[in-house]
């Protein structure tokens, strides 16, 4: 029937009409999106590629082609020696083992000073004088990252020189040892060696600055004593002078003894004329000459006795004594002053030589043979582990922030 057709739908009509809506929707996905457009995990792999090529690929490339065919190869040479003293001292105790500090008298302070030295200005100043340093390291046939620039200033010449001397101290043994670079083996035994006469002549200085120290107070007390003791003898000697007498004390004791004499002679003298008694004349010539005699004797002592009896005060006898005394007081304890000042002297001497310092060298420079800087495999190979690692770290940070902010 004719209704029943017209209801009644056909299976490969509706097939028909869906085929192409589906021819469609394939064909529209092209025009949006073209196929030669690279996928974000292809861009990353370019940029991982990249940064690999420009922070591990160019820094290897460049430093083993510095390191095998343009680094200057360097020689070492160098000394080891101690700071010794006269009382066996050396290094520290057994508390300065501990804490790093000098214990007093010992060569510590000294191998401290020693170490300043050899990196300080003044060795280089030195060392400029009697090496061609300038030249010989800024010369056209080192490399350019280890030459010396001619031109510099006198503070970054000292980093310079800083860099290319090693230094160590051992605190326990007090041994010192220095290795000296340089582009030629001549260069770095020349060098050596002279560091270490410098060493010597700093150690000696202070040696002799310290011994200098240690008797300076003594030896000027003793030329204070020796001052005072020759104004004291100039005071006798004067006294002397002027008293006309050696012994101003004998010459009293003489005059004492003298007018004792005299006066017992004159007693004598008259016990002779009492002994005459009245019977005898005065006239009678025995009597007459004892007469005389005392006289004599008397005229003696009153001659003695003005000597003793002066109005001037300074010029009696006992006036006299005392001024004396007095100087022969001054005289012992000036001369007992210089005596201790001079035993003191001599202690602090013996005290100082006891602290005397001397260089105990026990390995001298030596020309070398092989150039032992720079060490260009393990430093090629550190290169090379240095550009990975801070690539592979720089990577994981990248990667870390954009997953952050997407």
């Amino acid at each position: 029937m004719t209704v029943g057709k017209t209801e009644t739908p056909n299976p490969s009509a509706r097939t028909e009409a869906a085929q192409p809506a589906r021819t469609v929707v394939s064909l529209a996905r092209p025009r949006t999106e073209p196929a030669t457009a690279p996928r974000p995990q292809q861009r990353r792999r370019r940029w991982l590629a990249l940064s690999f090529a420009l922070f591990v690929f160019l820094p290897s490339v460049f430093g083993t082609f510095y390191y095998a065919v343009i680094a200057s190869g360097r020689y070492v040479a160098g000394a080891g020696f101690a700071i010794r003293g006269m009382d066996g001292g050396g290094g520290l105790d057994v508390v300065g083992a501990f804490t790093g500090l000098a214990a007093g008298g010992s060569t510590a302070s000294d191998s401290y000073i020693v170490l300043k030295y050899l990196k300080s200005r003044d060795i280089l100043d030195q060392l400029q004088k009697d090496f061609a340093f300038r030249e010989k390291f800024g010369a056209d046939d080192v490399d350019y990252l280890s030459r010396l620039n001619p031109d510099r200033s006198v503070e970054k010449t000292v980093d310079y020189w800083d860099s290319m001397i090693a230094t160590s101290f051992d605190a326990t043994s007090g041994i010192i040892t220095f290795n000296v670079d340089a582009f030629a083996p001549e260069d770095a035994n020349q060098l050596a060696n002279l560091i270490l006469d410098y060493v010597q002549t700093l150690v000696n200085r202070l040696s002799e600055t310290a011994r200098h120290d240690s008797v300076q107070f003594a030896e000027a007390e003793v030329a204070r004593a020796e001052a005072r003791l020759r104004e004291v003898l100039q005071q006798v000697r004067i006294f002397r002078d002027q008293r006309q007498s050696i012994d101003p004390a004998a010459s009293a004791q003489l005059h004492i003894e003298l007018l004792g004499a005299l006066k017992k002679e004159l007693i004598d003298i008259r016990a002779g004329l009492a002994a005459f008694g009245p019977g005898v004349a005065d006239s009678s010539p025995a009597k007459t000459s004892l007469r005389r005699r005392a006289e004599a004797v008397e005229a003696q002592i009153a001659e003695q006795s003005e000597v003793d009896a002066s109005v001037d005060p300074d010029s009696a006898l006992s006036g006299l004594l005392a001024a004396y005394e007095a100087l022969e007081v001054e005289k012992t304890f000036a001369e007992q002053t210089y005596a201790s000042a001079l035993s003191s002297l001599e202690q602090a001497r013996v005290e100082a030589d006891r602290k005397q310092r001397y260089l105990a060298v026990y390995s001298y420079p030596a020309l070398p043979e092989d150039a032992i800087y720079p060490r260009r495999m393990r430093n090629i190979l550190m290169i090379i582990s240095i550009s990975i690692c801070l690539w592979g770290i720089g990577t994981l940070i990248a990667y870390s922030v954009r997953d952050h902010m997407s």
